[in-house]
């Protein structure tokens, strides 16, 4: 179940639509976030084939699949906690209809990391999938923990579902109702709560024959009070138990050794760098395992670039706990840290079974790839370097810096002048900063955060509502984009980033064929063929193959003529648009209206 040499999971693959079925609604959330790999979670729910590379780096297959996802895709993360990517595009102007950031108060973290995502197939059979993950929607290669299962609807409401109910309707809160692309998402968290009430959600695995759902830290609807994760049974005396855990504190590593019974087997497992916050009579009796370095520095020897080495090391999130016949897991984000137990928003599932099924010793097996002493095991059994006062890091100071510009209330407006756009900035109750500064995420116009602060003279398509934030110090930067909602955002912005991807004929018809394709890669090996030299882009010839692809589209999925209107009223300049492509499509569109 957990052996990493050959149980990996495809993050893509675990929210990819299952055969014949199509993605009708997603949640998700996660603590930090990286846009691009946002982009590649839209391709998997979007399609239910994998993607190749190629499709990727094609700006109007991303056009085509980020439309059709955006409406019913939805994410929470982390303020302040958004990647600033390498190389900016316009198409992350579709993302604002997906991310909201969550700000709680008291200096606590949003951290669950999970997806709840609904499936349709045409007789409109629904499938329901639930995915418990310890990893954020990054590409970090750090080794991670997930969990994946499915239900159907029933007839009354579900106790086991309640929790992803409350869970749901307390992300509503953070849609904000000044925000544009607010209200259609509070109208499908408020679908998708009703629903999933109703959802019996099965593992499928005999080795767990219940299960209980720990949204921790948001409010419960059946009784008074928050998910407490000591409700859910985690700190309860134990005669074996095993953590892992990149993160922790002290103070929580010691409550549970407390916990233990007469000669109870305990193992942490956890990040090196961590050990420091240990003292050695807090973890009296407890084995403590850290990735070996040659793991963690083992991607380091393929590559002499600096910039392209990629360390590794566990991020994993995991508690079993075994009591007479009696075995617990739990799997999700909590992290073994004050924080975690005590404050932030996570996301917990607790699978409880039988000892014979599931003790520390298999699960140790699993992970160690057998005995814990063998040449292959990952982790080695590790010494305490010697307790240290934690002190933060530069860049956990300047992270504080931003955070503290995404706690303040804040709020843009757009204003038109001589053709050109101006973004007034506004910050209310903002603490002093130094040597921070903010810019809109698709201009280099960068200027210092203050309670206002204005960018003039910007085009069309550099509005957006996400800003990257900088702040810096004489030893490190640290850049965040961050999501401020932004009135009188011209109509017309969505019509110049189709215009500025769909610029030419070639690209319109290379689009049309994406939209009634049924197969994105032979889609793609269809308009590589419109690449090849001497090819016309529009030539007589292809009407016929337009026609045949308009034909099976219109007795098969006759809602995709929908995303055609939708190109023809972006479409600015009517020269892109081939000469008989109107009249072929009037066609159709009127035999599909009258069926």
């Amino acid at each position: 179940m957990l052996k990493p040499t050959i149980d990996r999971l495809d993050y893509g693959k675990l929210l990819s639509p299952p055969p014949g079925y199509e993605t009708a609604a997603a949640v998700g959330t996660t603590y930090s976030l990286d846009m691009d790999a946002l982009i590649g979670i839209c391709i998997a729910l979007g399609l239910s084939e994998s993607t190749d590379g190629e499709l990727r780096d094609n700006p109007i297959y991303l056009l085509d699949v980020l439309r059709k996802t955006a409406d019913k895709v939805v994410v929470f993360c982390e303020g302040g906690q958004t990647k600033a990517p390498a190389n900016m595009s316009s198409l992350y102007i579709l993302l604002e209809k997906i991310v909201f950031e969550v700000n709680l108060p008291n200096k606590k973290s949003f951290h669950p990391k999970f997806w709840l995502v609904k499936y349709e197939n045409k007789d409109k059979d629904v499938i329901y999938r639930c995915v418990v993950l310890s990893r954020n929607l990054t590409f970090d290669r750090s080794w991670d923990v997930a969990l994946s299962f499915e239900g159907i609807k029933g007839g009354a409401t579900t106790e086991k579902s309640t929790p992803l109910r409350d869970l749901l309707r307390y992300l509503k809160r953070y849609t904000p109702k000044s925000d544009i692309n607010g209200f259609p998402k509070r109208k499908l968290l408020n679908s998708f709560s009703d629903e999933v009430a109703n959802v019996s959600f099965s593992l499928k695995d005999k080795r767990f024959p219940d299960f209980e759902i720990w949204p921790v830290g948001i409010p419960r609807s059946d009784i008074d009070g928050i998910y407490n994760i000591k409700d859910a049974g985690l700190f309860h005396k134990y005669k074996e138990l095993l953590i892992v855990s990149p993160f922790i504190s002290g103070g929580i590593i010691e409550d549970f050794n407390k916990l233990a019974l007469k000669d109870a087997g305990r193992t942490l497992i956890t990040r090196k760098s961590e050990l420091k916050k240990l003292k050695p009579e807090a973890v009296d009796g407890i084995d403590i395992y850290t990735m070996k370095d040659a793991i963690v520095d083992g991607e380091d020897s393929f590559t002499e670039d600096a910039e392209e080495k990629q360390r590794q090391d566990i991020h994993a999130k995991l508690y079993l706990k075994t009591k007479y016949s009696e075995s617990d897991l739990y799997l999700g984000s909590l992290n073994a840290s004050h924080s975690a137990c005590h404050g932030n928003v996570e996301f917990v599932i607790k699978l409880s079974g039988k000892r014979r099924y599931l003790n520390v010793d298999i699960l140790k097996n699993d992970i160690f790839g057998g005995e814990p002493d063998n040449m292959d095991n990952p982790f080695e059994l590790t010494e305490l370097p010697g307790y240290m006062d934690p002190t933060p890091e530069p860049s956990d100071l300047l992270q504080k810096q931003i955070k503290e510009v995404c706690r303040a209330r804040s709020s843009a407006s757009v204003s038109e002048q001589d053709g050109k756009y101006n973004i007034t900035v506004a910050f209310d109750k903002l603490p002093p900063m130094d040597r921070v500064s903010i810019s809109p995420l698709l201009s280099n116009k960068e200027k210092p955060v203050d309670s206002s602060v204005e960018f003039t003279g910007l085009d069309l398509l550099q509005l957006s509502e996400f800003y990257v934030v900088r702040a810096e110090n004489d030893e490190d930067i640290v850049c965040r984009v961050i999501k401020i909602t932004t009135g009188n955002m011209p109509e017309l912005r969505e019509n110049a980033l189709v215009n500025s991807i769909i610029k030419d004929r070639r690209s319109f018809i290379q689009y049309i064929v994406f939209l009634l394709g049924d197969n994105y890669l032979l889609s793609l090996l269809e308009n590589k063929e419109m690449q090849t030299p001497g090819f016309a882009p529009w030539k007589g010839e292809q009407i016929p193959a337009l026609y045949e692809k308009m034909l099976k589209t219109a007795a098969s999925a006759p809602e995709r003529f929908d995303e055609i209107d939708y190109l023809l009223r972006m479409i600015t300049d009517e020269e892109i648009i081939p000469d008989g492509f109107a009249g072929l499509y009037d066609t159709f569109k009127k035999a599909v209206k009258k069926k």
